[in-house]
């Protein structure tokens, strides 16, 4: 069990500081917790994101040797597939709050809502448990109409005491007199308007239980502390003031509901899309698995309230973590409330993925993520931030800075890579000594830079172009290049000029190639031949007016289907060979920007996003069956020869590690000397080769 601090006054206002906000929750949580708040993705934001953070399974520790790194690797891919939630029974809870006015008003409601949910055998709840929670008042009535309908009575606030001198409350022994099974605490409206703090939720949560009710445990974030960066750090929290006292056991037993309510949209007009329910609801799933065990967190019902309505519901019910909801204003509506918990458990569409913050990089404008099977490293570039990224999904990500825009990274023979900058143009890069070499110009004369890019399945490089003022004027003045294997020279495959070049890659055998030009929403393929231009272009898939964004980056999958970020929308969409939608990524931020394949199997997908909201790598496992391609590296052998000046990386920022009290050092070569790029060795004594795997030594 949590011990409780005696010296946490029961009144205290709440806080959107994050530091106070960390140390609070730190002191009340147990050990186990308080790991957890040292190493989840979620748990380190603070107001000026200043920190990097990256997945638990990353941030432990150093790892010494390569089977370490396939452990620590094996557990992110896990880690990114959701619990199963098949054992847990959805709860659907109406909330009446002071409504309605009258005894006969709030019968009639409770006959109505008892009569949906006995209407054809009671189908509408066969796939979910129902609860009200009307006033106090109308606790007994209300208890009585619902008898026999299989609709449970719980009650809004109880008092942790068992009798006394406490007037205006009421006691667990006399809501279950009159029929309440469950009891709410912590609700926002309790917190915000009458005071009340984590401890005093924490003494209620403990009295519940004694009582033998189940509760309902609501937690949740203003909108000042959303806008903060503070969801997870405000959650986190109060879980651990209102289960202070609570074993694992009884949360595996089902005596705790949690409640997550985003306060900022109850009664707002502002939305909480499912992605950041869905966001917000793994994160303390996986609270309760580093403060109470697998058990806990496998059997936790989470619910969702956040001015849920019978036209959203369909959509927040197909959300892994969410296991039933909290309805308010709804809930006072007896046909509403009757639809919200008759949801339908298989609506049509796209099968849907969740995406999960994995890196909070916190990119202006993440782009060109890029996975090297061989290094098993993730690269990819933020554009205006004029960095290139490498993340070896072990250790911390890694930045090198460049005095440039950089639109592309792609992989170049021999660990080498291929980058797009605004001035010098396409530049072969070394990461391992950070010389480069300028390839080629591209598009002297005109005000572009390279954007979009991949190798072709034949070792050439596609890249096409992005007009620095297209957003102004609108003008096609860009093209698509290609660099073939072994050259430095750039030739034009594409028949007409573009805006905004992206979506650019290719199916399994290398014959057909996916392009966009944003502006225009469409995505179109094309008969691909590397050794001639683009041919038979016909349309792939148009974004619906219905729609908000449009088309960037996209990867191709096994199947030769491309998954594309739809940037404005919050998802990811693989299309089809058809043109149909098939499956969605949903994201808890606007813009996703470009998405690859990567991991030991290729199975995990990696998306990029861009600020305000995003800027952190999300990534998902791939549905059963589907996989990635290894990606090819450009068929270049040749060694880097730095141009005068350049040599050593001259222009570019030192590479730095961001979590330099990790150990991995900041400063030259990014801590090279200490640990092998290849395997994560910590290199113990001087010397060539790593001893560990007999790589060269940077």
């Amino acid at each position: 069990m949590m011990s409780m601090s005696a010296t946490r006054a029961l009144a205290r206002p709440a806080t959107t500081d994050a530091s106070s906000a960390r140390a609070r929750a730190r002191r009340a949580a147990p050990l186990a917790a308080r790991r957890a708040f040292a190493t989840s993705p979620a748990s380190f934001a603070t107001p000026a994101r200043a920190r990097l953070t990256v997945s638990t399974v990353t941030r432990a520790a150093i790892f010494q040797n390569a089977a370490a790194k396939q452990q620590a690797v094996a557990r992110l891919e896990a880690q990114l597939t959701p619990a199963a939630a098949a054992e847990r029974r959805p709860l659907m809870a109406g909330n009446w709050k002071m409504n309605p006015a009258t005894l006969q008003e709030a019968e009639t409601l409770a006959a109505l809502v008892a009569a949906a949910a006995k209407a054809d055998g009671g189908v509408a709840r066969a796939h979910a448990d129902v609860l009200c929670c009307p006033p106090a008042a109308f606790l007994a009535p209300v208890a009585k109409i619902l008898a026999g309908s299989g609709v449970a009575v719980g009650v809004q606030n109880v008092y942790f005491a068992k009798d006394g001198a406490y007037t205006g409350e009421t006691s667990l022994s006399m809501a279950a007199s009159v029929g309440a099974t469950h009891a709410l605490v912590g609700h926002s409206e309790r917190r915000e308007l009458f005071g009340e703090t984590d401890e005093l939720v924490g003494l209620k949560t403990r009295a519940i239980l004694d009582a033998g009710l189940v509760a309902v445990v609501c937690i949740g974030e203003s909108k000042e502390q959303y806008d903060g960066g503070l969801v997870r750090d405000v959650c986190g929290e109060q879980l651990a003031g209102a289960l202070q006292n609570v074993s694992a056991e009884e949360i595996a037993s089902g005596k705790v509901v949690i409640a997550y309510e985003p306060v900022w949209a109850i009664g707002t007009g502002l939305t909480a899309t499912p992605a950041i329910a869905q966001s917000v609801h793994a994160f303390i799933r996986g609270w309760t698995r580093a403060a109470f065990g697998d058990a806990a967190a496998d059997a936790v019902v989470i619910q969702y309230g956040g001015s849920v309505k019978p036209d959203s519901v369909d959509e927040l019910m197909r959300c892994p973590d969410v296991d039933g909801c909290l309805v308010g204003g709804a809930s006072l509506q007896a046909d509403a409330f009757a639809r919200i918990f008759g949801f339908d458990a298989n609506p049509p569409g796209p099968a849907k993925l969740w995406a999960e913050e994995v890196a909070a990089v916190k990119n202006e404008l993440g782009e060109s993520p890029v996975w090297d099977a061989v290094s098993q490293t993730l690269h990819w570039v933020d554009a205006p931030g004029k960095t290139l990224w490498s993340w070896d999904l072990v250790h911390d990500p890694v930045k090198a800075e460049f005095g440039e825009v950089l639109g592309f990274v792609a992989l170049r023979a021999n660990g080498t890579l291929l980058l797009g900058l605004s001035e010098s143009g396409i530049v072969a890069y070394d990461p391992r000594t950070r010389a480069k070499e300028v390839l080629s110009a591209f598009e002297p004369g005109l005000n572009t830079r390279p954007n979009d890019a991949r190798v072709d399945r034949f070792g050439n490089l596609v890249v096409g172009s992005y007009n620095n003022s297209w957003r102004a004027d609108a003008h096609e003045i860009g093209s698509v290049w290609r660099m073939s294997a072994g050259t430095r020279e750039l030739a034009e495959i594409i028949d007409y000029k573009i805006r905004c070049s992206n979506a650019t890659c290719f199916t399994p055998d290398g014959r057909t190639m996916f392009f966009c030009d944003s502006p225009t929403r469409r995505v179109y393929c094309f008969d691909y031949d590397p050794r001639a231009g683009l041919s038979n272009r016909r349309l792939l898939y148009e974004l619906p007016s219905d729609m908000d964004g449009s088309p960037d980056g996209a990867q191709c999958d096994a199947d030769g289907c491309p998954w594309i970020a739809v940037s404005g929308a919050s998802k990811v969409i693989r299309v089809s060979r058809d043109g149909v939608v098939d499956h969605e990524i949903e994201l808890p931020v606007k813009c996703p920007t470009s998405v690859t394949f990567g991991g030991r199997d290729l199975d995990t997908i990696f998306v990029t996003t861009r600020g305000p909201d995003g800027g952190s790598m999300y990534a998902v496992k791939a549905p059963e069956g589907i996989a990635g391609i290894p990606e090819v590296a450009f068929g270049d052998v040749s060694q880097i020869v730095p141009s005068a000046g350049d040599a050593g990386g001259a222009g570019m920022g030192a590479v730095a590690s961001v979590m330099a009290g990790l150990g991995v050092g900041a400063g030259a070569a990014a801590g090279a000397g200490k640990f092998c790029a290849d395997c994560g060795t910590k290199h113990a004594a001087p010397g060539k080769f790593c001893v560990e795997c007999g790589a060269p030594r940077a």
